[in-house]
């Protein structure tokens, strides 16, 4: 066989087997409904605080049924109301870091596995309070055809730290538990879009 008929055979098994290659999966950002989702959370001093949290993450647009799928970035804020600021900054907080997440569920699948994102060092101005976290991920296993509905998780835990003013120092970790608010109706906890199963 000659060089160019060679070269003409092996084009064309390669555009046959392209043509059965499965479609490509898009990344698709998900997130909170608008205004986040409401929780009350336990702070050092103090009994448990609404607070306000916001998220987004990162998965493919559509996934196989059965099929082992991840979800990356789980990302957010997670906002203290004004008392809960004030009540912190009285006993001298004014600053935060540790590790967690809000976590994500879903609904026509089954979680895989699970890495809790980081709570960075920050600092809060006078007259606000948030705890951002960063870099969290999961995995699933996907159902049947259908849509998998993710939604906000509860109830959670965050691992904390806080800076105190007065004499610049952390204090030993503090662990946050936090449960979904419940209001009269019912809030939205769940993310969009939906994701399509095939």
């Amino acid at each position: 066989m000659g060089f160019r008929r060679f070269l003409t055979a092996s084009t064309a098994t390669v555009l046959v087997l392209a043509g059965t290659a499965g479609p490509a999966r898009a990344a698709t950002t998900y997130d909170t409904p608008p205004g986040g989702v409401l929780y009350n959370c336990t702070f050092p001093g103090v009994g448990p605080q609404p607070v306000t949290a916001v998220a987004e993450f990162t998965g493919p647009d559509g996934v196989a049924a059965g099929s082992t799928f991840p979800i990356t970035g789980i990302s957010g804020t997670i906002y203290l109301g004004t008392t809960t600021r004030n009540l912190m900054r009285a006993l001298g907080y004014d600053g935060v870091r540790g590790t967690g997440m809000v976590p994500v569920t879903a609904s026509n699948a089954t979680l895989d596995s699970s890495t809790g994102g980081t709570i960075p060092e920050q600092y809060w101005p006078p007259l606000t309070g948030t705890i951002g976290f960063a870099a969290g991920s999961e995995s699933f296993v996907a159902g049947g055809p259908g849509v998998i509905v993710f939604g906000t998780g509860t109830p959670f835990s965050l691992t904390l730290q806080f800076h105190r003013a007065p004499n610049n120092t952390w204090t030993t970790a503090w662990v946050s538990s936090c449960t979904l608010k419940v209001t009269s109706p019912a809030q939205n906890t769940l993310f969009s879009p939906d994701l399509l199963v095939t």
